[in-house]
């Protein structure tokens, strides 16, 4: 490997994937260094939206009136709604494989109702946005349409609805594979990638930052140029590595999603409405099943925000049971959770968060060439690559030159199968590791309804060879496959 680079980016999440790929391209001698496995962390516990930025317009935010008399408030919401449709039409064009169109229905009413023009201007607003290029859909139904959609059968307040809107959004099928295209891809431009290692030192040495790094109870240093802080929720602890603990940029924000089977009626159709408190509410169809949420509450970086308890299963249930009193959904009714730490930008006042997407250069705070950015989302993760790197740019020049941003990538055979094949591929070719590297994020059956349990074994069976595991080693594996996947996920232990 080579040991002196211009950019090392810390983390493997989507906005470091991202930024990897951005920099890789624009002539950066580029390392990114994950501590676990490529889209393992928060990029695998989204909402797993595409979504179009109304909730930047809607209630949940505030109104139209209010956003005028809060003009700083009103400009950013306004700036991540474009943010949100650019990335929205960018993805769907360039990756349609990866996306699914879902009809969404919005039901108004009392406390969310807004007049037609509003609706209809907000639409043409988000429209104009990305030209056009990705077709909204929106409908405005009659109370009496509403009162007769199938997706509102059963809901509360029915009879006093003043209507309803529906309109297209798009859904990734799988994240965690995003991400891993991304890194591939960026690998295939000529970045080095290495996964399941950690950064646990970064001194600064002359012109250059010493990066440490950890794998396999060894370490050993590189040198960088420039670091790219992209490790999301944990952003302040790398920057704290550095000598700077007084530097905080984030702020967790925990978002927690229950998984059930809903009745004929909603299959895939999505729902959204705000809760009384103000916040977003949805359900979203996941194949034949819908998940639910989120519950949103404050959290850091440690393993207990990436599940779910059961006081926030307990108020998703009782919030669905408030919208929809008909269903009589119970716990047992939960197949399983998920939940995970949103990383945030922490506000002006460092007392909370703001909804801000942002890149921070803090060299005149005493880092030089050190970059971190906060507020990142999956959808617009391309913005976020480009203005890293333009970051970047301002303070470094690039040592090589530039390569064409998406290479051609070769299509990866049984990737929704497990064969001796597929596995293979996904140890040689793309780094895993470990099952869980395997099944939930180079092999789509991670995501069946059992959450991949029933392939374990046979995946193990294949992989042993490549990785060298004994039987026991195998055995082992296989058992921390399934402890994982209780653990994180909850699953009962027949949800189908």
């Amino acid at each position: 490997m080579t040991q002196t680079y211009d950019t090392v980016v810390v983390g493997g999440g989507i906005i470091a994937a991202a930024a990897g790929q951005h920099l890789t391209a624009a002539g950066y001698r580029t390392l990114l260094v994950e501590r676990d496995d490529y889209g393992s962390g928060t990029s695998s516990k989204t909402s797993r939206l595409q979504h179009c930025g109304l909730g930047y317009l809607s209630a949940a935010s505030g109104s139209i009136a209010a956003f005028l008399t809060r003009p700083r408030g009103a400009i950013e919401c306004f700036r991540l709604m474009h943010r949100a449709m650019r990335g929205r039409a960018e993805f769907v064009h360039t990756a349609p494989e990866r996306v699914k169109p879902v009809t969404f229905i919005v039901p108004l009413t009392r406390e969310n109702a807004i007049p037609r023009w509003k609706a209809q201007l907000a639409f043409r607003l988000m429209a104009a946005s990305d030209g056009g290029k990705v077709a909204l859909d929106l409908r405005i139904l009659s109370q009496r349409e509403a009162q007769a959609h199938p997706a509102l059968q059963g809901m509360a307040g029915l009879e006093d609805i003043r209507g309803a809107m529906t309109f297209t959004e798009y859904q990734y099928q799988w994240p965690e594979r995003i991400v891993v295209d991304t890194v591939m891809k960026a690998r295939a431009m000529g970045m080095e990638a290495l996964n399941h290692t950690a950064v646990t030192g970064l001194v600064r040495e002359g012109d250059l930052w010493r990066v440490t790094l950890a794998a396999s109870e060894r370490s050993r240093d590189v040198l960088t140029r420039a670091v790219v802080n992209c490790a999301g929720v944990w952003v302040d602890e790398i920057t704290a590595l550095a000598g700077a603990p007084h530097i905080r940029k984030n702020i967790g924000e925990k978002g927690t999603n229950i998984v059930l089977r809903l009745p004929e009626s909603l299959q895939g159709i999505g729902f959204e409405t705000v809760t009384a408190a103000g916040a977003p509410f949805y359900l979203i169809p996941w194949d034949d099943l819908h998940y639910v949420g989120p519950w949103d509450s404050a959290s850091d970086g440690r393993p207990e925000g990436f599940r779910a308890n059961e006081a926030e299963i307990a108020a998703i249930l009782d919030q669905l049971g408030r919208l929809f009193p008909g269903l009589g959904l119970h716990r047992e009714d939960v197949l399983y959770s998920w939940a995970g730490v949103r990383p945030r930008s922490l506000a002006r006042d460092g007392m909370g968060s703001a909804p801000t997407v942002r890149e921070h250069d803090l060299t005149e705070e005493g880092l030089p060439n050190v970059f971190t950015f906060t507020g990142g989302l999956l959808m617009t993760h391309r913005d976020a690559g480009r203005r890293l790197t333009r970051a970047v740019s301002r303070r470094l020049k690039p040592s090589g030159p530039k390569r064409p941003l998406e290479p051609a990538s070769r299509p990866v055979e049984d990737i929704d199968h497990v064969t001796e094949a597929s596995v293979a591929h996904s140890i040689l070719h793309e780094q895993a590791r470990t099952l869980s590297d395997i099944l939930r994020r180079r092999l789509s059956v991670g995501w069946e309804p059992d959450l991949g349990l029933r392939h374990a074994e046979s995946a193990a069976r294949f992989a042993a060879p490549h990785l060298g595991w004994t039987p026991d080693e195998t055995a082992a594996q296989i058992a921390r496959f399934i402890e994982e996947t209780v653990t994180e996920f909850g699953l009962k232990a027949s949800p189908l």
